[in-house]
């Protein structure tokens, strides 16, 4: 079964924008259980959005901690920060991902990244198809405002190049192994950017 429809999480990319994210809460597929490193420790893979698309976005997204006496979560942007980037990099159309205009984009990067040339083109194809699904992949919004599709495909994006890391950039340890047994299961690449209960942003 698809790990990302599945997930319905990725559904998520993980039940409701924060699960998807990497929310510890409601975590059905154990993927905070035992994560002993970070799929950055694990995998060198570039950044595929410009570095300035992705601090913009996130300062007019930002990580609302909710207040002290309230019994209320903080709201996660995540959805919305993939969202403004994707359109940043000019690969949204109809609110839809634009593949042809998000491999313009990345090509910088690939260029500067041979290793990953083929493995970004693949996940890219692959990662579209899926995120341009209907219902199972896309029932989970984290707003009324911010649509899930493009946090499920840059998750998609960098989970698929994780499981396909090349090996000069592979760490080979167990905990490694392991994470790449949480994502073909269902976790989601940003979720895995934590360890030792240490929240780390989806970007």
């Amino acid at each position: 079964m698809d790990r990302f429809i599945s997930l319905v999480g990725v559904a998520l990319l993980v039940v409701t924008v924060e699960q998807t994210m990497g929310h510890p809460r409601n975590d059905p597929l154990g993927c905070h259980n035992g994560t002993k490193a970070t799929v950055d420790e694990c995998c060198s893979i570039p950044v595929l959005a410009d570095k300035a698309i992705i601090e913009k976005c996130k300062s007019e997204h930002p990580f609302k901690v909710p207040k002290k006496d309230s019994d209320k979560h903080g709201h996660h942007p995540g959805s919305c920060i993939a969202e403004c980037v994707m359109k940043g990099m000019s690969a949204l159309k109809d609110g839809e991902i634009d593949t042809a205009a998000f491999k313009k984009a990345v090509a910088p990067v690939v260029k500067a990244n041979p290793a990953y040339a083929k493995l970004i083109d693949d996940a890219i194809k692959t990662c579209a198809e899926r995120a341009n699904m209907d219902t199972g992949f896309t029932m989970t919004r984290n707003s009324k405002d911010c649509k899930p599709e493009p946090k499920h495909f840059i998750n998609c994006v960098y989970g698929t190049l994780f499981e396909q890391c090349p090996t000069n950039f592979w760490t080979q340890k167990d905990e490694c192994t392991a994470l790449k047994d949480k994502i073909k299961k269902g976790c989601p690449y940003f979720a895995l950017r934590k360890r030792h209960g240490r929240q780390m942003r989806p970007t």
